[in-house]
Order: structure tokens, then sequence, then C-alpha cells
């Protein structure tokens, strides 16, 4: 089997082919590829390996990377596939490499390796209807607000993390229906602790859309 990351609109059906990948200052980086044959053209095969890390992966080093976890089962030869790896480190280069194995365990060489900054852009278009406000007040000391404005019904999740990468809180996990929604956080962690005073990133994920705020906590 023979591996290979690409940004072209090309579907090899032997060949690992990102066609788009999408990023988030909150640290989230997501592939997509077209599933190779579990013996070239043909067959399914029987899983993957996709790793990451903050040096460049090579073969010799490929097995000390960081594994993705939640990653699908091979498609048919063709068929698109994708993978979203979460809690990275904004503004740090990750590289990202995939091997394939068929059933009789026998492993792909290694794809060519695709490096990443996770940033504030996400790459899909994001609906003018559809907004996620920055916290007032900010800095924040006893609490602070957003406000939702959603073109439809949509699944919507509201997660805070720090500067670390640590999530520390999920505001909300839910389907919403079309309209303004008012979101209050109490600046407290998941266990009802305190925050303590500095920077957290506040991450919407919107149907198909991502949007990160920064928030400033004080005392």
């Amino acid at each position: 089997m023979s591996l290979r990351l690409q940004f072209l609109h090309l579907v090899a059906l032997a060949s690992f082919v990102v066609l788009s990948v999408t990023v988030s200052l909150a640290g989230s980086v997501t592939l997509r590829w077209s599933a190779p044959g579990d013996d070239s053209l043909m067959g399914r095969a029987s899983r993957y390996d996709l790793r990451y890390s903050m040096q460049t992966i090579t073969s010799a080093n490929f097995g000390l990377a960081t594994a993705a976890v939640n990653l699908p089962s091979p498609g048919l030869p063709g068929s698109i596939q994708s993978a979203r790896i979460d809690a990275l480190q904004s503004g740090s280069t990750y590289y990202f490499a995939l091997k394939t194995a068929d059933e009789a365990s026998n492993w792909s060489r290694m794809s060519n390796v695709i490096p990443r900054v996770p940033q504030e852009v996400v790459g899909v278009e994001i609906d003018p209807a559809l907004r996620f406000s920055a916290p007032w007040p900010n800095p924040a000391r006893e609490g602070a607000q957003f406000r939702l404005e959603l073109p439809g019904p949509m699944r919507v999740q509201v997660v805070v993390f720090d500067v670390g990468g640590r999530q520390v809180r999920t505001l909300l996990d839910e389907a919403r229906g079309a309209g303004i929604n008012n979101l209050a956080f109490d600046l407290r962690d998941q266990h009802g602790a305190r925050l303590a005073p500095g920077f957290y990133l506040v991450r919407a994920r919107l149907g198909e859309a991502v949007i990160t705020r920064r928030l400033t906590v004080t005392r």
C-alpha cells in the first residue's frame, strides 16, 4: 500500500489524500482523506494509525509520536474519511502522518508528513447569521456572558480550555433552535472551583463551524 498526503481534489484509490484541513485557536485540526484499498485498489484496509508530534515525523520515529484516538474504520477504497485531533497548543507547529494495515497486520509505508499550526481559521464558510459574541465583561472577575445567534436548529457545544489546551469546563452541549441564546459563565471549572486568574479560550462548535473567543479572568 502506498500513502500520499496532498492538497488536491484528487481521489487516488490506493493513496492517502488530504482534501482539507480545519484548524481553530482552541487547537483543533481535522484531516480528511480518501481510503486506500486492502490490496492496492481492492478490498478494505483493516485499520489506521494516525500520529502527530511537534517534531518532524520520520519512518524511524513514527511509533514515538502521539497516536490519534477515535479513528474511523477504513471505508471502501476512495471513500472520504476524516479524523479530528483536539487539545493542541495554539500557535505551535504539529506534524501529521498516517499508516494503514491490512487484515494480516501488514503495515503500509508512512505517508508524507503534513505540518499545520492551529490558529483562528476555520476551514468552512461561516453563515453571516451565525454568531458567537466576544465575552462581556472582559476581563471578568465574577462572571461573563456570551450571546449565540443561530440561523436554524443545530447542535451547539461550548467548551472552555486553559492556555495549555486542557479542557476545564463544558458550558453547553445540546441541540438549540434558531434565534438568540444568552449563555452565562460563572468562571468555575467542571468541579465548581473558581478559575485561577489568567487567559482562557472558549470554543463554540456551532454545527460545522468553530468560533473561539479569548477570556481574561482576574481576581
